[in-house]
């Protein structure tokens, strides 16, 4: 498999805000598999873009069935100047391979995301309108649990990390808060790189209170993460992020983190 595969392009829409790209990474795998990752490209402006790269999150009742498009990210990013990658893990959407995991041993399954976040990466770093030394790294839900884990291994164009609502869970059983919290203090301990943390009072998934305890075991031992709590958003804040409104409260605080690791873009559109 070629380091950097893409797929034939679409026609140019000129009204579009941004250009999009779908690429095919391999993954860590001997032999590798493909990672169907959706790449969004600023409209204008002359690249290497800085990127974000946003990892997926999991549905109870298994691996998702369609390609992940965060696009009210890639909105708000791509306006800013910032490229936004969507990597589909193995075993997710058209992604080769198998998925395993199980809410029981959230380390374990953290730690598997970890490498196709890391996999995705190195690709994503080959490309020629990407700037390599100015990326962000953000997951949602069980792709920020992940995403948390990739701390351990990030490569060093990678500057900070994003949890959006980041954990894995049971839907009915009891008795996953502490295997997860456990999960998080292994991560706060070994992660070498800063992170922003997002969590809100009306997510079905994670009370705030638990959300405060995972931050507080992550940064125990000396991680550097601030936990930012959004309040109460719509009925349900578990997707904020994939929702235009929910962007642009996150915006506040995702644009300056860009800033203040030196990732301000020169790139700015209309």
């Amino acid at each position: 498999m070629n380091l950097l595969e893409i797929e034939a392009p679409t026609p140019v829409d000129v009204q579009a805000p941004w250009r999009e790209e779908v690429l095919f990474l391999p993954s860590r795998d001997d032999p590798p598999v493909r990672l169907v990752t959706t790449l969004y490209l600023p409209a204008t402006g002359a690249g290497p873009f800085p990127l974000l790269v946003f990892n997926h999150g999991k549905p109870y009742a298994g691996p998702a069935s369609v390609r992940c498009e965060p696009t009210a990210l890639a909105r708000a990013m791509t306006q800013a100047g910032i490229a936004v990658a969507a990597p589909n893990r193995k075993g997710f959407a058209d992604s080769g391979g198998r998925h395993v995991s199980h809410w029981r041993n959230p380390l374990s399954a953290a730690l598997c995301c970890a490498q196709d976040i890391a996999a995705a990466v190195d690709g994503l770093s080959r490309h020629p309108e990407i700037d390599a030394n100015h990326i962000v790294v953000a997951g949602h839900s069980y792709g920020a649990l992940g995403t948390l884990a990739y701390g351990r291994q990030a490569s060093a164009g990678v500057t900070a990390m994003v949890n959006f609502m980041g954990g894995l869970r049971a839907e009915h059983e009891a008795g996953w808060q502490q295997p997860l919290l456990e999960a998080f203090r292994y991560f706060g301990k070994r992660t070498r790189k800063p992170a922003l943390w997002f969590y809100a009072r009306n997510d079905s998934f994670w009370h705030i209170d638990d959300a405060r305890q995972f931050h507080a075991a992550y940064v125990a031992s000396g991680a550097e993460a601030e936990f930012i709590d959004l309040g109460t958003f719509k009925e349900e804040a578990h997707y904020l992020v994939l929702d235009e409104e929910g962007v642009a409260l996150c915006a506040q605080r995702l644009l300056p983190l860009f800033e203040q690791h030196g990732i301000e873009s020169d790139h700015r559109t209309a």
